[in-house]
């Protein structure tokens, strides 16, 4: 038997996480003393082994429990999906390191690299998260042709247009903050318009094919699904997506 700081230095993970291991019943101690103190036998140190395994290849808590529970079924086709995305970052990984190394070798003298070259292995990067998190969604809403040509629009970017993106956004953003610290937002404000118009900006050189109603239906994107919005609401010191997305009406009207 193992007390749970015996079975915490045994394991390399803290006590406190053993702790809330047991409060969402993802790992049970075999007995609890009349004092309150958690023992843990070999089965459980054999079932921790494995949460310890699936955390190590990135598996949510749910997920865990989910393999456990049906582990006869559902542990080979949760490792088959876990094996394909663990690929991806890898490659994702790897195109990082190659740009990382070009970049040494440039500032060495040893080779020279052109703007695109040096925001190449960002731009991947960021592609593929979006395909990953947002493609299905987006693909069904706008169709495959102008998703493709968002992507090469994206992976053809100049630096210039990057850096202007880049500024588009921090005008968004800082003007977004300035509004959420207004009891009553004003959405005919300059700060109001100046977000409009910055995120407009940054459309324009994300996807050449903008309009007023793609702009409109990314708004009610953002609103309806949080993956959408919470790139917004974590940027700014408060939730934003909603606002944003009454901007967005209020001056594609």
């Amino acid at each position: 038997m193992y007390t749970i700081s015996e079975l915490a230095a045994l394991s390399g993970i803290s006590t406190r996480t053993l702790r809330y291991y047991d409060e969402i019943d993802l790992l049970k101690p075999v007995h609890v003393t009349e004092a309150g103190y958690r023992e843990y036998g070999t089965d459980e140190v054999d079932l921790l082994q494995r949460i310890l395994f699936y955390r190590e290849l990135d598996f949510s808590l749910n997920d865990i429990k989910n393999i456990l529970i049906h582990e006869d079924t559902a542990v080979i086709q949760a490792l088959e999906q876990q094996y394909e995305k663990l690929l991806e970052k890898r490659n994702r990984m790897n195109r990082l390191i190659h740009n990382i190394e070009q970049t040494i070798q440039h500032h060495k003298g040893e080779i020279d690299m052109t703007d695109q070259d040096k925001f190449e292995g960002f731009k991947k990067k960021q592609l593929e998260e979006n395909e990953q998190r947002y493609g299905k969604e987006i693909r069904e809403k706008y169709g495959e042709e102008t998703v493709e040509k968002a992507n090469q629009n994206w992976q053809h970017l100049s630096e210039q247009d990057y850096l202007k993106a880049q500024a588009a956004e921090d005008r968004l953003i800082e003007n977004l903050n300035l509004l959420l610290k207004q009891s009553r937002p004003d959405l005919s404000s300059s700060e109001s318009e100046i977000v409009f118009k910055s995120h407009q900006e940054w459309l324009e050189i994300m996807a050449p094919f903008y309009s007023k109603e793609y702009h409109r239906n990314l708004g009610e994107m953002y609103l309806a699904d949080e993956r959408f919005g919470e790139y917004y609401n974590h940027k700014t010191e408060q939730p934003s997506v909603a606002l944003l997305k009454a901007i967005i009406d209020k001056w594609t009207d």
